[in-house]
């Protein structure tokens, strides 16, 4: 545990949040590319995914409080979830959706930078 908490602190918490969202998108990527396809590969992709996304998430308490990573995980997270769901699995969105993503989107941003 001492050598994982060395290896983490020597990264800043920006390219925490970073790998671990990007590490849950993966899984998400992975999870719908099984639900499409039950293939065991994309499911274990998908929750090796997941498992990164804790161990890269889970270091950033240790320096931030839980609102600002949660909050700065979920925005990045979510655009990378709009844009694989847009992107490459074309899934559409009807007027509301959008509206309500838009929204959410304003929301988190103006959270994660009225804490700094």
């Amino acid at each position: 545990m001492n050598t994982f908490i060395y290896i983490a602190e020597k990264l800043s918490i920006n390219t925490l949040l970073i790998l671990s969202s990007f590490s849950v998108i993966l899984g998400d990527l992975f999870a719908k590319y099984w639900s499409e396809n039950t293939r065991p590969l994309f499911f274990g992709i998908a929750i090796l995914g997941y498992l990164f996304s804790g161990l890269f998430y889970i270091p950033t308490l240790l320096r931030e409080g839980l609102v600002i990573t949660s909050t700065i995980w979920t925005l990045i997270s979510n655009i990378g979830f709009v844009v694989i769901g847009l992107l490459i699995f074309k899934e559409s969105l009807n007027t509301l959706q959008i509206i309500g993503v838009t929204l959410g989107f304003i929301s988190l941003i103006i959270l994660a930078f009225s804490f700094k």
